[in-house]
């Protein structure tokens, strides 16, 4: 009788103030191709693949489909495998699992279908998550043969080159960067977008202040010659979302992935218009929004020159789908609403071509949906003055407000 009315109570609970779902109506099956997205090259995103189970297992066998896909219809994919990597079956830290976090059920998998990928010519890249920086597992799994993508720095600018193929364009180890190739040279003319690869742990996870960490420095430099050299468009990448959707978002759970806990660094050159998109994981859902400008307004009042878009791809292994209470709209953000959001295992692809656009991939009831939201690699410029958004908290205000219809 007590389990019956306890979970009356949670079922009252979840009713009434509402929950990030999986809407269906806004996603078709997974062979319906997307629309505009001939050619070019192709970033499939796998995010937080650590807990062990049959969810990556899933996700390794769409992941492996998707690239055969990529590969058929002429684009040259590249795997992003970002995030947490010790997950114990329930998603929570477990640092005894750095001697086998290749080797663990369903994560197996996955990790097999990255190697092969790469075996046969393909790039893979990846960045670390919390959990490595909290169990001081970063630089071992760094250099750990049998990582499925490869890591060349604590952050790093990976070319994407016109003919598909990838090039690594600058490391930072030890305080310091390599030199950025400019744009006009011979090395730079032939890039049609870049990825730059940012390790925030030290600063999110880490104690701070830590202006002698290393890597915080290294990060300055980067961030400094991004501004200093304009160049192609350039993506961030990074563990943690710029502004969450979710849990980890503005007045949620844990509200560690905001425009407001960026590393300044990173904040100043968002700022500035270095960026025309972002690329996360961490937050344990599958999400893209066109443009978050009016989320990192109502965040911190911070005005991008233009729009950026975002896409987050945390779901490879411990979705949140399996915790209600992670998803109830007072854990959930309240600056950002993306296009198409997703609880469900799965992963995301962005396109990057004539007509960009990001693919999010969901499995669901044993079946895989997709949803497409366009983005774009050349942003127009925002006048000076612009439209504010609202920026009143609010739990269950309709997505626009009134004064904005």
């Amino acid at each position: 009788m007590r389990r019956t009315l306890a979970q009356l109570a949670c079922a009252a609970l979840v009713w009434t103030s509402g929950c990030l779902t999986h809407r269906a109506h806004q996603w078709e099956r997974a062979d319906v191709s997307p629309q505009g997205v001939a050619g070019g090259t192709s970033v499939v995103i796998v995010g937080d693949p650590g807990a062990p189970g049959r969810t990556p297992g899933a996700v390794a066998r769409g992941v492996s489909q998707t690239l055969a896909a990529e590969r058929a219809a002429g684009r040259s994919p590249v795997v992003l495998w970002l995030g947490d990597n010790l997950l114990n079956g329930r998603g929570r830290l477990e640092c005894a699992a750095t001697s086998s976090a290749w080797t663990r059920p369903g994560i197996d998998e996955l990790a097999s279908v990255v190697r092969s990928h790469t075996q046969s010519g393909g790039a893979a890249f990846t960045l670390p998550g919390e959990t490595a920086y909290r169990c001081g597992a970063r630089e071992s799994l760094r250099s750990d043969a049998d990582h499925p993508a490869t890591q060349p720095g604590v952050h790093y600018v990976v070319d994407l080159l016109a003919s598909g193929t990838t090039r690594v364009a600058s490391t930072c180890n030890d305080g310091t960067c390599t030199e950025l190739p400019a744009p006009g040279t011979q090395r730079g003319a032939d890039v049609t977008a870049q990825l730059v690869f940012v390790d925030l742990t030290p600063w999110i996870a880490g104690a701070r202040p830590a202006e002698r960490d290393e890597d915080l420095r290294s990060l300055d430099a980067l961030m400094t010659a991004l501004q200093d050299n304009p160049g192609p468009p350039r993506i961030l990448v990074a563990t943690y979302p710029v502004e969450a959707a979710g849990f980890h978002g503005d007045g949620g759970g844990d509200p560690d992935s905001t425009v407001h806990t960026l590393a300044p660094p990173v904040g100043r050159a968002l700022a500035a218009g270095v960026f025309v998109g972002t690329i996360a994981g961490h937050d344990r859902a599958t999400y893209a929004s066109r443009d978050i400008s009016d989320g990192t307004i109502r965040g911190d009042r911070v005005f991008l020159p233009h729009a950026v878009f975002q896409v987050v791809s945390g779901a490879a292994s411990a979705p949140d789908v399996r915790r209600t209470w992670r998803r109830l709209r007072f854990n959930s953000s309240v600056a950002l609403v993306p296009e198409r959001y997703t609880p469900r295992p799965g992963y995301a692809v962005l396109h990057l071509g004539e007509t960009s656009a990001a693919t999010l991939h969901a499995y669901r009831g044993g079946r895989w949906q997709t949803a497409s939201v366009p983005v774009t690699l050349r942003p127009a410029k925002r006048p000076r003055l612009v439209d504010v958004p609202s920026v009143n908290a609010c739990l269950r205000c309709p997505e626009l407000p009134y004064n904005e219809r």
